[in-house]
C-alpha cells in the first residue's frame, strides 16, 4: 500500500500542533511513504532550515520514496477541472498518475472539495491513525 502525507501532516507533526500527525511521523518506517515533488517545494517555503533538517533526516531514516519526476499532462488537466486550488490538483493528480492509496491531509478542502472518481482514498490523520491503530 503506497501512502503519501499532505504537506500539512509533516508541518504539524514537526510543530507539534496535532497529536494524530505527530504519531504518523513517529510509525512512518510502517508504511510505504511516496512523496512527490509538490509537497517537499512545500515544506521548504513553510519550514526552516532546522526543521528542514530534520525533515530530511527523518526521511532518509525511514525510507520515504522522493519523486521528482514531472506529472503528466493528462492527469494535471484532470484534476485541475476537480474544484481544488493549484497546490492540491498538483499532489490530487501525483496521487493518481502514481496510484497512491492513501493520501493523509488536514486539508479541509481536500478532505471535502475533491469531485468526482479518483483512484486514492483522503483520510484525515485521525481517521488513518485508528485505521492503523495509530492512535
Amino acid at each position: 500500500m503506497i501512502v503519501s502525507l499532505d504537506t500539512n501532516i509533516w508541518i504539524f507533526g514537526f510543530l507539534e500542533k496535532d497529536l494524530f500527525c505527530e504519531k504518523i511521523l513517529l510509525n512512518l518506517n510502517e508504511f510505504d511513504i511516496t512523496m512527490p515533488y509538490q509537497i517537499r517545494a512545500e515544506l521548504e517555503r513553510n519550514l526552516s532550515p532546522a526543521y528542514m533538517k530534520r525533515f530530511y533526516l527523518l526521511a532518509l531514516e525511514t525510507g520515504v520514496q522522493f519523486d521528482f519526476e514531472p506529472v503528466p499532462q493528462k492527469f494535471l488537466s484532470m484534476y485541475a477541472q476537480k474544484g481544488l486550488k493549484k497546490g492540491d490538483w498538483v499532489i490530487g493528480a501525483f496521487c493518481e498518475w502514481r496510484k497512491v492509496d492513501i493520501i493523509v491531509s488536514n486539508n479541509r478542502d481536500f478532505l471535502r472539495g475533491l469531485t468526482g472518481s479518483h483512484f486514492f482514498r483522503v483520510l484525515s490523520p485521525r481517521e488513518f491513525c485508528e485505521k492503523f491503530d495509530l492512535a
